[in-house]
């Protein structure tokens, strides 16, 4: 369960959401109005006719059919002129609408029903594994915003240049959450550091929030620890290790980093096969080698690897070193 600051932090989280949607629409209004005069003149003709047809039946209520006629035929009229008017400037219809974030609950937290929104389920989640700012990566780390530039087209390993080969794990990665509830596999990424493992874990993770999936995105160290807190009564809330099975995507990242210790690897173990056998994918991000991951873990665990995963080697030069070579 979340604590009291957490939702009280969400949900002002939520109300400035609401506020951002109004001050932007109130903004796309204004710019309307001010590039085409006359969308304004429609829209206060528009109350007016409203406000009219309401007095006039008012004082006579015999005649409200043939008002409301009237009004109809009116308004029709100013809707068809204000709609070619926006069309030939090429702004949308909906310019004076509410754009929500999420437009299943319009930015609450609570769909139409007052249960809770699954947006609301992932902001307890990233609150519960310390992930708050996933929201704010994946804007910037996602597959729109993704670029080939860094990798060379000359030939590598294998004969495969470092580009081609990121162009097959970039679809593969696209086709993986197109696929997503038909996948058998997960993801094993692994490789050098500052190859774009990390970025497409985030691009994964965008997409499938963006359906409605959930989707917890956590570092090894934070996993084993979570683990440990709740197996020595440290952390009594068995929800936060109830998720980590049952979340549709877990994302563990930087696997290696941990102090390795049997308890960790059994829990590891553990999580692989439930999962697996539930058809909850699993990507998994590490720096290690597949030599270093079986002298660290054990044959028996790179050979599961193989078995439920996807295996993809990153290679290349480190894109943050060449950023500040261009720089």
């Amino acid at each position: 369960m979340a604590d009291e600051q957490t939702l009280n932090h969400i949900m002002n989280e939520y109300e400035e959401l609401r506020i951002s949607a109004a001050n932007e629409r109130k903004k796309r209004i204004e710019e309307v109005n001010k590039k085409i005069p006359r969308v304004a003149e429609i829209d206060r003709e528009i109350f007016q006719c409203g406000m009219e047809n309401t007095k006039r039946i008012f004082k006579n209520p015999d005649k409200a059919d043939e008002y409301n006629r009237d009004f109809k035929e009116n308004l029709r009229k100013l809707e068809n002129e204000k709609s070619n008017l926006l069309k030939v400037n090429g702004i949308s219809d909906d310019y004076n609408k509410y754009k929500y974030k999420c437009e299943n609950c319009s930015d609450t937290g609570y769909d139409k029903n007052g249960k809770k929104c699954q947006c609301f389920k992932q902001k307890l989640i990233n609150a519960a594994y310390s992930v708050s700012n996933i929201e704010e990566t994946i804007k910037t780390q996602n597959f729109d915003t993704f670029s080939f530039d860094y990798y060379s087209k000359d030939v590598g390993e294998n004969g495969v240049s470092v580009y081609d080969n990121m162009t097959k794990i970039y679809n593969n990665c696209k086709r993986f959450c197109d696929n997503f509830d038909n996948e058998t596999k997960g993801l094993v990424f692994y490789g050098s550091t500052g190859l774009g493992k990390t970025f497409l874990s985030s691009a994964i993770a965008k997409e499938l929030m963006d359906k409605g999936k959930m989707v917890i995105y956590i570092r090894a160290t934070k996993l084993f620890s979570i683990n440990e807190d709740y197996k020595f009564g440290r952390n009594t809330d068995r929800s936060v290790i109830d998720n980590i099975y049952k979340a549709d995507l877990l994302i563990i990242d930087d696997l290696g980093t941990e102090p390795f210790n049997k308890n960790n690897l059994a829990f590891l173990f553990d999580v692989i096969n439930e999962r697996t056998a539930n058809n909850k994918k699993i990507i998994i991000n590490t720096n290690l080698q597949i030599s270093e991951i079986t002298k660290m873990y054990s044959m028996r665990f790179t050979s599961r690897l193989y078995e439920y995963f996807m295996m993809y080697k990153f290679y290349g030069e480190d894109i943050r070193i060449q950023k500040l070579r261009r720089s």
